[in-house]
Order: C-alpha cells, then sequence, then structure tokens
C-alpha cells in the first residue's frame, strides 16, 4: 500500500489531465461537431486552452510521478530540487553518449533538450525512457537525500551543507545510471522492434493483433506507447493502400481509415488496431469501475464514492484512453492489471477473427494523448450501414468483455487481493490485528471502503496503537464507533475474515 500511497495525487493529476483532454476533444471533434458544432470564441478559446494543459500534463507524467514520489516521505523541499538535477543529468547523459541510429520514436524532444556536436555536426536527442527512467531517478534521489542526511562527521564532504551533500550524491549516481541507460536500453529497443516486425509479417493473424494490443497496453503504462503505436498508426508497418489511379500510396492504420472513409476504396481490416479500444472504454474499464464499487461491503463508503466512478466512467467513454485506471491498477492490484491486459488480448484476437473493424480519425501523431475507441465515434460511425456488421459485433463481444471484467474484478477483490498488499500470511494478519484491536470480542462489525478497512468497535480503550504499528499500520483514522486505515486491495477479504470471525464467536 505504501507505493500506491506514494503516488495516489500523480494518479488523480492523471484523471484530471484526460479530463481536460477529454473537454478539448468533445468541443473540437469533428465527429461531435455532426450533432451540435461551437462557435462561441469562448468556447473555442477554453477548448483549445483546456487540450493543450491536458496534453502538457500528460506528456510529463513520468515527471510528475518522479517529483511527488521524492517528496512524499521527506517533509522537505529539498529532494524536489535533487530530483530536477538528478533527472536532467540522466537525460543528458543519455544524449550524449546513446546511440543515435535508432527510430524517431525512441528519442524525446521534451523540455527542447538537444545537443549538436561540433565534430559530426548531427543533433543528438536523450533517450525516451518514460516511467522507468523518472521512478529509477527517483529512487536514486530518495536514496541520496537520506544517505546525505547520515553522512558522517569526518566525510570529506563535511565542507558541503546537507543539501549539496545529496546532490552531488545524486548527480554522480544519476550520471551512472545514465551510463547504464544508454547502452542497455538500445537492446530493450531492439526486442520491442523485433515484436513489431513478428505481428506486422502477418496482420491478419489473431495472436498477433492480440499480442500487439498487451504490448500497446504495457508500453503506454510505462510512458513508451509512441513506440509501437506510431510504426502501426502511420506507417506503412501498420498496412498500406495504394490508388492506382492516382498512384497515391496510403500507409498507416490511421491513415487507411480516414481515406476509406472519404473515398469509396475498400481496404478489408482498416481499423483493425484501434477497434479494441471501443471495447475497453465502453465496456471493460467500465466492469472495473463497477466491480470494484461493489466489492465495497461498506455501504456508506459506497454511496459516497458513486459519483466519483460514475465521473471515472464517464471519462473513459468520452476520453478513450484506458491508462488513468491501468495506473491505478499497477500501483494497487498488479495481478488485476495482468488479468486486464489477458483480456484485452483475447478481445482484440477476437475482433480480428470475426472481421469486426472500427478505426478514428485523427491528424495528430502525438499517439501519447489519442482518445481512440470514444463513445462519441462509435455513435458518429452508426450512420454507416457498410460497418453494421462491425458495429454490432464490437457491442456483443463489448457487452460479454463488461461481464467477465466485472465478474473478475469482483472475484479478484473477494478472494484474490488478501496476500497482494501485505507480506505473509492473510489468516496470520488479521489474527494480530485482531488482537490489536482488543480482540474479536470488542469488535462489533467490519466493512471495507476503497482500499479501506473499517473496524467498528464496542470500546475504543482497547486498541493497542504500538501493535498497529507493528503490523505496518502507520495512518488511523478515529471514527464515531471505531477505525479506519489503508490495507490496500485486501480490504474487502480482510472485513469477510472477521466478519466470520463475529458470527463464529457469536455461536460459542
Amino acid at each position: 500500500m505504501n507505493i500506491y500511497e506514494s503516488c495516489k495525487t500523480p494518479i488523480r493529476v492523471t484523471y484530471f489531465g484526460f479530463f481536460l483532454l477529454a473537454f478539448g476533444f468533445l468541443i473540437k471533434s469533428n465527429s461531435f461537431n455532426v450533432f451540435y458544432t461551437f462557435r462561441s470564441t469562448t468556447i473555442l478559446f477554453l477548448a483549445e486552452f483546456a487540450s493543450k494543459v491536458g496534453e502538457f500534463i500528460i506528456m510529463n507524467l513520468p515527471l510528475i510521478f518522479m517529483m511527488y514520489i521524492v517528496c512524499k516521505k521527506a517533509n522537505n523541499s529539498s529532494p524536489i530540487v535533487m530530483a530536477l538535477v538528478g533527472y536532467f543529468t540522466f537525460i543528458v547523459t543519455t544524449m550524449l553518449l546513446a546511440n543515435q541510429n535508432l527510430n524517431a520514436q525512441a528519442y524525446s524532444s521534451g523540455y527542447g533538450i538537444n545537443s549538436v556536436f561540433n565534430i559530426s555536426g548531427s543533433t543528438r536527442l536523450p533517450l525516451e525512457t518514460g516511467m522507468i527512467g523518472s521512478i529509477l531517478v527517483a529512487l536514486i534521489t530518495r536514496f541520496s537525500f537520506i544517505f546525505s542526511r547520515h553522512r558522517r562527521d569526518f566525510s570529506i564532504t563535511n565542507i558541503f551543507s546537507k543539501e549539496i551533500t545529496g546532490i552531488i550524491y545524486n548527480f554522480v549516481l544519476c550520471f551512472i545510471l545514465g551510463v547504464f541507460i544508454s547502452y542497455t536500453y538500445p537492446y530493450l529497443y531492439q526486442n520491442i522492434q523485433r515484436a513489431i516486425s513478428f505481428i506486422s509479417a502477418d496482420l491478419s493473424d489473431p495472436f498477433r493483433i492480440g499480442l500487439y494490443s498487451v504490448l500497446d497496453r504495457v508500453l503506454c503504462i510505462l510512458g513508451l506507447g509512441n513506440v509501437i503505436r506510431y510504426p502501426f498508426w502511420f506507417t506503412a508497418t501498420g498496412g498500406s493502400l495504394s490508388n492506382v489511379v492516382t498512384g497515391q500510396n496510403i500507409l498507416g492504420d490511421i491513415n487507411i481509415w480516414k481515406y476509406i472513409q472519404e473515398s469509396s476504396a475498400t481496404y478489408l481490416g482498416a481499423g483493425r488496431f484501434i477497434s479494441p479500444y471501443y471495447v475497453i472504454n465502453m465496456f471493460i474499464v467500465p466492469g472495473i469501475y463497477l466491480g470494484t464499487l461493489l466489492s465495497m461491503s461498506d455501504k456508506k463508503d459506497r454511496r459516497y464514492l458513486i459519483f466519483t466512478f460514475v465521473c471515472g466512467i464517464i471519462l473513459s467513454f468520452i476520453a478513450g484512453n484506458p491508462l488513468p485506471l491501468e495506473l491505478l491498477m499497477l500501483f494497487t492490484s498488479p495481478a488485476l492489471l495482468i488479468m486486464y491486459l489477458i483480456l484485452v488480448g483475447v478481445v482484440s484476437g477476437t475482433l480480428v477473427n470475426l472481421d469486426a473493424y472500427l478505426g478514428f480519425v485523427t491528424s495528430n501523431t502525438n499517439t501519447i494523448v489519442a482518445m481512440p475507441g470514444s463513445f462519441v465515434d462509435f455513435v458518429i460511425n452508426l450512420r454507416n450501414s457498410s460497418l453494421s456488421h462491425s458495429l454490432q459485433t464490437i457491442f456483443l463481444v463489448g457487452l460479454a468483455s463488461f461481464a467477465a471484467m466485472f465478474i473478475i474484478t469482483m472475484f479478484y477483490y473477494r478472494y484474490l487481493a488478501f496476500d497482494f498488499v501485505q507480506t505473509g500470511s492473510g489468516a496470520e494478519f488479521v489474527d494480530k490485528l485482531v488482537e490489536a484491536v482488543g480482540g474479536i470480542e470488542n469488535i462489533s462489525d467490519a466493512g471495507s471502503g476503497l482500499f479501506k478497512l473499517n473496524i467498528y468497535l464496542s470500546e475504543t480503550e482497547k486498541i493497542s496503537l504500538e501493535k498497529m504499528q507493528e503490523l505496518g499500520i502507520r495512518r488511523i483514522v478515529e471514527t464515531r464507533n471505531g477505525l479506519a486505515f489503508d490495507v490496500g486491495t485486501s480490504a474487502n477479504a480482510i472485513s469477510r475474515d472477521i466478519r466470520k470471525r463475529i458470527k463464529v464467536a457469536a455461536a460459542q
């Protein structure tokens, strides 16, 4: 649960960033303008403003996560400065040392950092390492900060303040990290390219398209989605269509879909890389939200969070991007994320096998902030009779996927989440927890909220805070009738176990 606590605010910022993007998308989308066209300059300005701010937030998520992680427990502004110095040291190192012969998607143009070597005259760019680089820098910064706080009096760095000492430590360690990544990242990138070549060898193979969807989601979570998306969306890797009359050659899934929508051309399979998103955004993501909400046994907490979850579902429908929820699962329920990814791969392969293809149109080659598979695009395509088979198939597969993901989520929170957050035996943890609150006879009831366990006590005086801290529980909120504290995704399973023990004790 400590990982989630360290990343809770950045995840909320991610939701906010996609909310801004969704607002701008709705106002400016050609699909939405079919229903209503906004002409007010004020509204159009706000839409453009929201889009740019949202885009900036999403593009800089790795930096946001890094800064929040390093300052979460320090209660000090020094780690933020250290992290920034370390991060820019890291990316400049990769710029100067990394191989520059990789595809353009392997490099970052953010922050305007580049260099022209006087010897070769070639422009060099830093590697795009996404979340991997930022989290590694955050961990190094945390280490450097703590180490600098406890340096020995006879250290040669004693001539500097602790802040400067920490920055020096971090500078050196982040430089070493940059050297390591500069020489190892190309091997990772080459393996991704091998996977791309394997997938592109047969674009009609359900297994390969399923593999693409899984890799797409994994890389997007890591902030490297452009590495796999751009080739399939905008280059010949994702297919090509030639017009023998005009000699025009259209490359990439997105461009082909746009071309056949604007002309009478036919191309079986256009939209194959986008169609799974309609199922993900409109069915799978809502299934996870609903399953999570209904897994909470405390009705008060459930009522309190209904509006939040409804907003999450609406955002998924409009924004067409599951990244916020995926990040939430990554830091709270990685096992559920794995099951979700498996379902995404199965859905993608199924749609290809059933010849159900539905793309979307965008002129923005910045694939990280793209919104494929939104409800708006799905509805607007209902006017096209030639797409009726694809629309019906996507809807039916979506319903089945919703049911499957809902059941998986409920099952996970009820039975599988017990020990994923807490280490050791779940039963042993409950034993110690019951003892810490005064025994089972002192507990009148137990319920679960979102990652929160509520225990209702007969006598609050019997609580042992020392024993609670020994269990790793640091944040405890005393309510009118008991306690509320974070135990991660195992809250539901623990509350069910405690209620069973209450019934057994009452029957004796």
